[in-house]
């Protein structure tokens, strides 16, 4: 939070006071005095009237980004209530304009629920953001975490892709804020590059954790989106990080910590043990797990509520990780309980019935009863899989829990079997999740690792080679000089190959293999200069977006890479293809009619037509394309060229589409 104007007006007065004490005459002190009480109060008004109304936007923020569409504290129709009851969306500051910027793109992920009626009046510009920082520097930093991450979300439709632009923009606004010195508001930038590391670097999440955690605040908020940010949070956050990683030592730390915080803040709730009760269960800390599990009867409610089944859900997790005599009695009475229980469950446990029911018939049903007991536990299991967001984490939960079971029943081979299944998916999971980040990281020094041992192979040779003239100095260091020649050498043209495949790859579409649009406009003013007999003609996928809509994005990426790679085998060497944005692609033909290019369009899309089958989908359907080309006869403008192309092909579109519209442009 930032400091309120009143002390900062009043800490000038009082430092002005003691000065002047020394040299000025009653008269001349009221006089600065009064100047001093007047001037600063009225900015010290402006200033909180402000910071008021940029906390009670945060306000609203928090509901739109975090409650909109969710199960929460508030429902649609309230939020609604508070947008409208805002007056944000007549609001012309350059405030307003963060905050609608921000809500509208929040909404953009949601494609089958109600959109949020956000009015977007002007763009978004760095000085909007910088009056959002001059207010409140903590609202800022909480906002444009969310904004990078969300457009990222957004831009790269869910994908990890995102991280090659949300973590280097997460990192220059962390050290854009420790140039502020504020440091909470580092530490909210630093949760946010956390967040985004925790998909791909588990351990760098980790130390960014590590690094916010000590200034962030436990229960001093200004507002909820800062309430957001806060110490047992990020306890909650690391102690998951390690448990992930099979630390159960620092995760049950961290989840204690967590747990005496949120009791400390009256707001300790029955799920709040779960991490801690699992982390003490994989070091077999069985006794401290019960001991914990007691803390919960003072918050525990009446029997009817579901946190009841929590608890014993959580109890009967300890019994059979332990499993030993007398545990079985006691599993017994626990999944009888919650098999009996009239509780409300909610969606995201659906699982602990059939759990209860599948461990009390490993006990004692009959081997039909409990074969059909595991059928039902894991057809509740695959439901929510399919549910939750975190399907890897609950899929390692039903094989843990299948192996525990199946102990519980005797039968060992089973047990293996599904403790196997288990080591395995998390050594994959654990894969999954580095990737990303050692990619990169091992390719680069993979190249200095090679340059190394190059360089130590020819100073072993030149050392061989020279051991018999030890005693010639001058002939020594003419040696270490033609060695250090040679590695300047290699090192330079491994440099400049280094850019070269740089260069070329920057100019690729990754996904088609064509040229991308910048790498295209460069080459074609010359082209048309050098050649102007030439054709252009802008191509755009029918029903692109449909197809997209219908069979998924990996369909559609597929589509895109099929009809770029049939272009590209039917060309010449000298034409080029580029994506130009979408599901449009230019083609440069050289020295070619407008009837040469409309045959091989005609040809083309023919050809395009007759792929019916796909890799990405059962489905069969067949593609075709539209375009406009525009024959030249003379050196002409490349954007009017392409304009031209764009009208032929919006033509195309309306005539019926898969055809091709063109026309010849004559310039002197």
């Amino acid at each position: 939070m930032s400091r309120k104007s009143e002390k900062r007006a009043g800490s000038i007065k009082g430092t002005a006071v003691t000065s002047l004490c020394h040299f000025a005459n009653k008269l001349m002190l009221k006089c600065v005095l009064m100047l001093l009480i007047t001037s600063p109060s009225l900015a010290s008004g402006n200033d909180v009237s402000m910071k008021n109304q940029v906390d009670a936007y945060a306000n609203l923020a928090h509901a739109v980004l975090y409650e909109w569409n969710y199960p929460s504290e508030h429902s649609n129709e309230e939020i609604l209530l508070k947008l409208h009851q805002s007056d944000i969306q007549s609001d012309e500051s350059d405030i307003s304009v963060v905050l609608r910027h921000t809500m509208a793109l929040s909404n953009v992920q949601h494609k089958n629920a109600p959109r949020l009626p956000i009015v977007i009046k002007r763009a978004l510009l760095g000085k909007h953001w910088q009056s959002l920082k001059e207010v409140n520097i903590r609202v800022y930093a909480a906002l444009k975490g969310y904004y990078i991450y969300i457009k990222g979300f957004n831009d790269y439709r869910g994908s990890l892709k995102r991280l090659s632009a949300t973590i280097p923009a997460l990192n220059d606004l962390k050290q854009e804020l420790l140039r502020s010195g504020d440091t909470e508001a580092i530490a909210i930038a630093t949760l946010w590059l956390a967040t985004e590391y925790s998909d791909s670097s588990p351990i760098r999440a980790i130390q960014e954790y590590e690094y916010a955690l000590p200034y962030l605040p436990t229960d001093k908020f200004d507002n909820k989106l800062e309430m957001e940010f806060n110490q047992q949070d990020v306890h909650y956050l690391l102690a998951d990080a390690y448990l992930d990683l099979n630390i159960p030592s620092k995760a049950a730390h961290h989840a204690r910590m967590q747990i005496s915080l949120k009791k400390k803040l009256g707001t300790l709730d029955t799920s709040d043990f779960t991490l801690a009760i699992s982390a003490l269960n994989r070091q077999n800390k069985f006794t401290e797990a019960l001991e914990l599990l007691k803390e919960i009867s003072s918050i525990q409610p009446s029997r009817k509520n579901f946190k009841n089944v929590y608890v014993d859900t959580l109890e009967m997790s300890i019994y059979a990780s332990r499993f030993t005599e007398g545990d079985k009695k006691r599993l017994l009475k626990i999944s009888s309980r919650i098999m009996n229980s009239n509780a409300d469950i909610p969606q995201f446990s659906t699982d602990v019935i059939p759990t209860a029911t599948a461990i009390y018939t490993a006990i004692k049903g009959s081997d039909e009863e409990f074969a059909a007991a595991i059928l039902a536990y894991e057809y509740a299991m695959n439901e929510k899989i399919t549910a939750v967001p975190f399907k890897k984490k609950a899929l390692l939960s039903k094989f843990l829990a299948l192996k525990h079971i199946y102990e519980i029943r005797g039968d060992a081979e089973n047990a293996f079997l599904y403790q196997e299944k288990y080591r395995e998916m998390i050594v994959n999971y654990h894969d999954e999740k580095f990737q990303l980040s050692a990619s990169n990281k091992f390719n680069m020094l993979s190249r200095d690792i090679e340059l190394a041992k190059y360089r130590q192979k020819e100073l072993a040779t030149l050392q061989k080679e020279n051991a018999g003239l030890a005693g010639d100095k001058e002939k020594l260091r003419t040696a270490v000089f033609a060695l250090i020649a040679i590695i300047c050498s290699i090192l330079t043209t491994w440099l400049w190959i280094a850019k070269r495949k740089s260069d070329t790859k920057a100019d690729i579409d990754s996904l088609t293999g064509a040229l991308t649009r910048r790498a295209m406009l460069r080459q074609l003013k010359s082209l048309l200069k050098k050649h102007p007999t030439s054709c252009i003609a802008l191509i755009d996928i029918d029903h692109f977006k449909r197809i997209n809509d219908k069979y998924g994005h990996a369909v559609g990426d597929e589509v895109l890479n099929t009809f770029s790679q049939t272009i590209l085998k039917r060309i010449r060497k000298s034409d080029l293809l580029c994506r130009y944005g979408g599901e449009e692609f230019l083609i440069y033909f050289e020295n070619s009619s407008e009837q040469e290019v409309k045959s091989v369009l005609n040809e083309l899309n023919d050809a395009f037509s007759r792929v019916a089958h796909w890799k990405h989908t059962d489905k069969a359907f067949t593609v075709s394309f539209s375009s406009g080309v525009v024959a030249l006869n003379g050196s002409v403008n490349s954007e009017s060229v392409i304009k031209t192309c764009d009208d032929l092909l919006y033509k195309a579109k309306n005539s019926g589409r898969s055809r091709v519209e063109s026309t010849t442009l004559a310039h002197a």
